[in-house]
């Protein structure tokens, strides 16, 4: 008998039934799944799962999904990785810590999976013992690494390398294994033809091509047995000319199906880089992008249960995709880092309090350094191998910050400032008990991040402002708009702590003519189309210029960026550049770098370039993107005003929203500690 509420099973019918898989027909509880996420600290130096990724996974198992993929795992010790993280599934090591996962998984119904996944001519000799990289056909990558052809007894040592991780899997308690067939991996390579141009019998035909990747499946069966599912990840479309299709990619999964017991739909490739912004689908795409090449599927002949990944946030959403036949179940991996509850909060009819996500990619990129790509240091010497999150302060440090000792005692705390730093040190405060008070000078809240509400592709910041203020109003927060905070007013409250979030201002350069009247700063440009000229000129380059020339050519306007330095975007991750930069292309945003703006005039912006020569860029309305500082002085007013004084976000140092959440997070936490 189902526990879910009959008014959430009237709601939400089809997403909280369950799911019958395989010959046994196995039950998944709800049709909620969470894919294979980056391995961050959840691993040792040894590659065997920590206490802390125990820790993480079973706050997601308690948040009410079917199934959780812990991640990808090591086959074997040839050339098989392209990076240095994966749970090892080549020795026994990992099998107690497995077991400790997979039984706490069971305390609340969810079946635990893990990713099996050969890199194939990703793979890099430096993971491999200095072994050559090796594929389904010979070719030179673009990191000038030379990839051989396999040979038959290549492809055998391969698929009893799948067999035994598949048994090992097993043995760990794992009652699922994912099988990575997408996004130019290895398998997806074999099947595709961007790689696979073997004139054998493993070339050419689709049923060619599918006979090494159906022998893994029969080895891994053979091996197995029916006690573990199968599910395939596979990429509908490859997104580039001359890739697969979903028509041969629906022809593959009937040829696997008797072998697999259920299939999802992701899309692109690794063998172009464009398609990240599809495979990791960002701010720009339309959420669930995938939806219909899953319903393609469906309808031409596939007898197993076929899913969908990719930009499924919205449980209405979600349910009309199962409703109409689009898909039997959904992966999510983003939504439940910013929100592990995601499911029981749908479930219990809690849906205003999920913290959304931002697809912004740093959990993806943050943990392995993917930064400053631009100038081709591809490793952020700084970064760790933890997973973050921007909106949840708890992933990667959530077993540490956790067990911090608390004091019973409730303090008055004042905040100054409502952006997004306020915002969240009011929620936290206030859930740890505190009395709260929270000054905000203009009328409304949200801050710097207002914005977003005016610019489409920002609507996922938009509704994260937009839960800040409603959790907010659901707490006894005393909230006054309109009041500029003074150290007399923050006294007469006489606060234990004082939190201090005043934000920070628009850098002006010091370029002549930029106190003209046709000049604006970035930060008030994104709702002022109305008194802008058709042709803007943006100086600037960062993420901040270039998303704005993006909206600015969407609404009809002719932008242009100018930046000094050598490249756009230099500071962004990698998957923000990538998506940033093919968008200004698509909006036919006219761009130049090193250029520097030597004067503003009336009519046009004179830029000098790397020779020395001299540009007039036309412009109606220039907008400077130079930058942001802390509002110091105003930060600096309040030093005295209690015991406690933090300040936080961007009157700290202009940053990110995930620096702000932090910021807040951890100041909570300092002022409550015992």
């Amino acid at each position: 008998m189902s526990t879910v509420p009959s008014k959430y099973r009237e709601k939400y019918p089809h997403l909280f039934a369950p799911l019958e898989v395989g010959k046994n027909r196995d039950v998944y509880k709800n049709r909620i799944f969470i894919g294979p996420r980056g391995v961050g600290g959840a691993l040792n130096q040894d590659n065997v799962l920590t206490d802390s990724g125990i820790a993480w996974n079973t706050v997601l198992a308690a948040g009410g999904y079917a199934c959780i993929n812990l991640g990808e795992a090591k086959l074997d010790n040839g050339p098989s990785m392209a990076h240095g993280k994966h749970y090892d599934l080549t020795t026994d090591a990992n099998l107690d810590q497995f077991h400790h996962l997979t039984q706490v998984a069971n305390v609340f119904g969810v079946k635990m999976g893990i990713e099996l996944n050969h890199n194939g001519h990703f793979s890099l000799p430096e993971y491999c013992g200095g072994q050559q990289p090796m594929s389904a056909s010979a070719m030179k990558m673009p990191n000038g690494n030379l990839v051989r052809e396999m040979t038959e007894e290549d492809m055998e040592q391969v698929a009893e390398s799948y067999a035994k991780a598949a048994l090992r899997a097993r043995r760990g308690g794992f009652e699922q294994i994912l099988l990575h067939y997408g996004h130019g991996w290895l398998m997806g390579g074999w099947m595709s033809p961007l790689v696979n141009r073997r004139t054998d019998r493993h070339g050419g035909s689709v049923e060619n091509r599918a006979r090494f990747p159906r022998m893994v499946l029969e080895r891994i069966r053979k091996e197995v047995g029916d006690s573990i599912h199968l599910e395939l990840r596979i990429s509908g479309s490859e997104l580039v000319p001359g890739g697969l299709e979903i028509e041969e990619v629906t022809e593959f999964i009937k040829i696997y199906q008797d072998l697999v017991d259920l299939v999802h739909i992701s899309c692109g490739t690794r063998m172009a880089a464009t398609t990240r912004a599809d495979m990791h689908p960002s701010q720009f795409l339309p959420h669930a992008h995938n939806a219909e090449m899953s319903k393609y599927v469906k309808e031409h002949g596939v007898a197993i249960p076929v899913g969908v990944v990719g930009n499924i946030s919205d449980p209405v959403r979600a349910e009309r995709l199962l409703a109409e036949g689009y898909a039997d179940y959904i992966v999510m991996v983003r939504s439940t880092i910013a929100d592990p509850e995601w499911a029981r909060k749908v479930r219990e009819g809690r849906e205003d309090d999920i913290r959304p996500c931002l697809r912004c990619n740093h959990c993806l990129d943050l943990q392995v350094g993917r930064v400053a790509v631009a100038t081709n240091v591809l490793q952020n010497f700084q970064a760790s191998n933890i997973s973050l999150c921007a909106v949840n302060p708890l992933v990667g440090h959530n077993s540490y910050k956790s067990k911090i000792p608390l004091s019973p005692r409730s303090k008055r705390v004042v905040i100054v400032g409502g952006g997004p730093a306020g915002l969240n040190a009011a929620i936290f405060a206030a859930d740890q008990g505190h009395q709260v008070t929270l000054f905000e000078r203009d009328a409304e809240l949200g801050g710097i991040i207002n914005y977003a509400k005016h610019v489409p592709f920002k609507h996922d910041l938009a509704a994260y402002r937009d839960y800040l203020v409603r959790q907010v109003e659901k707490r006894s927060i005393d909230v006054r708009l309109g009041v500029t905070a003074t150290p007399e007013l923050v006294r007469l409250e006489r606060p234990d702590a004082v939190l201090v979030a005043v934000g920070s201002e628009p850098v002006t350069p010091p370029i002549p003519g930029a106190d003209r009247p046709h000049v604006m700063q970035a930060a008030h440009a994104h709702d002022a189309l109305s008194r802008m000229g058709e042709r803007v000129v943006i100086i600037g380059g960062g993420i901040s210029g270039c998303e704005l020339s993006i909206h600015l050519n969407r609404s009809g306007k002719r932008a242009a960026v100018v930046e000094m330095g050598e490249h756009l975007c230099p500071e962004a991750q990698l998957s923000e550049r990538l998506h940033v930069l093919r968008y200004m292309e698509q909006a036919g945003v006219e761009s130049h770098t090193q250029f520097k703006c030597v004067e503003i005039l009336e009519d046009s912006v004179v830029c000098q370039d790397a020779d020395g020569v001299r540009h007039a860029l036309p412009a109606d309305t220039v907008v400077l993107a130079a930058g942001m500082r802390p509002r110091s002085a105003q930060r600096d007013l309040f030093e005295d005003c209690a015991f406690d004084v933090i300040p936080m976000g961007d009157c700290k140092k202009a940053a990110l929203v995930e620096t702000a959440v932090n910021d807040a997070y951890n100041a909570v936490l300092a002022i409550s500690a015992l």
